[in-house]
């Protein structure tokens, strides 16, 4: 199914509709097959406490401080920085405390496997505290991996920034490893760079800045989600992506079958 008919299809079906109307779709089918079916209430989404307040921030000032935080945080922990230092500033209570430092493990696509690119779960840690209910959370997330997929990016200029970078690049994809190596093949340079680092201290500073956008629009009550979550199990029956031969087929690299730290 292409992108534009599964944008049609989720229009179509609401979240609850997923979950409870299991056998008309794929995507019920799939939950029900991991025998899903009595926990459809639980699937729906609920709201929370937290003691982590939210006031309106400058998209700017968060992106600046996320790309300053990049080179000792990287890419999850600096996203986190970006938000919860401008809260620290302006929100006060419970940012005072907040232990940036505890999610730094979420770099290189978690601990450096190239898996989801760290900024989103940075960004959706702080999301989730500051919205309190799951299904916003989600679907500012969800919005998030979007913008992250099919933006040309990073388009974030810095102030004080000493490594010039020549690219943008669309990753059509979450994932670290295909969207930074597009971007690695389009610039022309290794992973261990100064280019690679300052493009994804950029892109940290993108994607801690659209978080912004979002929370803003939630604070004012403006917060209308665009894609419906989901749509990938609709079109699939499973939770997936449409760009598999990004990696597999005659693209696969071949592994190592001996590492030097661990044994075999």
């Amino acid at each position: 199914m292409e992108f534009n008919e599964m944008e049609k299809e989720e229009k179509k079906l609401s979240r609850r509709d997923l979950i409870i109307n299991g056998g008309k779709v794929a995507a019920g089918a799939a939950i029900l097959s991991l025998g899903a079916v009595n926990a459809a209430k639980t699937a729906e989404a609920y709201e929370f406490t937290s003691e982590y307040k939210y006031v309106k921030l400058d998209p700017k000032e968060v992106g600046q401080t996320t790309y300053e935080n990049y080179f000792t945080k990287w890419c999850t922990s600096s996203v986190i920085a970006g938000l919860v230092e401008s809260l620290k500033k302006h929100a006060g209570g419970a940012w005072k405390d907040f232990p940036i430092d505890a999610y730094r493990w979420g770099h290189g696509g978690l601990a450096g496997w190239g898996t989801l690119c760290g900024t989103m779960p940075g960004a959706g840690v702080v999301i989730g505290l500051v919205t309190k209910n799951t299904d916003t959370a989600e679907a500012m997330v969800n919005d998030l991996a979007f913008y992250y997929s099919y933006n040309e990016l990073p388009n974030f200029t810095p102030s004080g920034s000493k490594t010039a970078m020549k690219h943008m690049t669309m990753s059509g994809t979450p994932v670290c490893h295909i969207s930074v190596g597009k971007w690695m093949k389009a610039e022309n340079v290794a992973f261990l760079s100064n280019e690679r680092a300052e493009r994804c201290a950029r892109l940290s500073a993108n994607i801690a800045m659209e978080a912004v956008h979002m929370l803003n629009a939630w604070a004012d009550g403006k917060y209308t989600p665009k894609h419906k979550p989901l749509y990938n199990v609709l079109a699939n029956g499973i939770t997936s992506q449409n760009n598999c031969t990004d990696c597999h087929g005659q693209m696969t690299p071949s592994p190592n079958t001996t590492y030097g730290t661990l044994e075999k």
